[in-house]
């Protein structure tokens, strides 16, 4: 699977922003269009925040874990300073912790785009205060939609695998040795 590039999550969130945009502001031309619910930040920062922890508390068991086995491989203990030895994390746990980081950021992305298009729709109309409290509930949802994206993408990079050791390299002595 191939880690999340960030460019392609800005590009879903402007192309979720645009459809919302234009979508919106046809909406206005029949009527007022749907009022933005107050949960609607609060549930995308609370999203981001368990990304976020998710991503913190992998991290520091995958370090407590390599750094055990650089002190195997050193002959050391495999203990850390407070006499245990770190597990290892559960493969299934960690491929459902990269799912939940796909998941995170698609979702950050398109819900982060639809409420800053909603937000721009409500630009011309900040006179109103109850326009006024829709944009603001619209700019802190889509700060809070970018904020779960940056958490998701943050949770990829931790749980990248990292490459192996180099091989010494061979001399052209031994590749002949080998034919011979």
């Amino acid at each position: 699977m191939k880690p999340t590039r960030p460019a392609v999550l800005a590009g879903i969130t402007a192309a979720c922003g645009v459809l919302a945009y234009a979508a919106l502001r046809l909406w206005q031309h029949f009527g007022a269009p749907p009022p933005v619910p107050l949960s609607a930040p609060i549930t995308l920062a609370v999203l981001a925040v368990a990304v976020f922890g998710v991503a913190l508390g992998l991290r520091a068991r995958l370090h407590a874990y390599r750094e055990a086995r650089l002190r195997a491989m050193r002959g050391e203990p495999r203990v850390d300073r407070h006499g245990r030895a770190p597990k290892p994390i559960d493969p299934l746990q960690a491929a459902r912790a990269l799912v939940l980081g796909k998941a995170a950021g698609l979702v950050g992305a398109v819900f982060g785009g639809m409420y800053g298009g909603y937000g721009l729709t409500l630009v011309n109309h900040l006179d109103v205060s109850t326009y006024r409290a829709e944009a603001l509930r619209c700019l802190l949802a889509f700060l809070a939609g970018v904020a779960l994206a940056a958490a998701a993408i943050f949770l990829e990079r931790v749980l990248r695998v990292p490459p192996d050791q180099p091989s010494p390299p061979s001399t052209g002595d031994n590749k002949h040795a080998a034919r011979a």
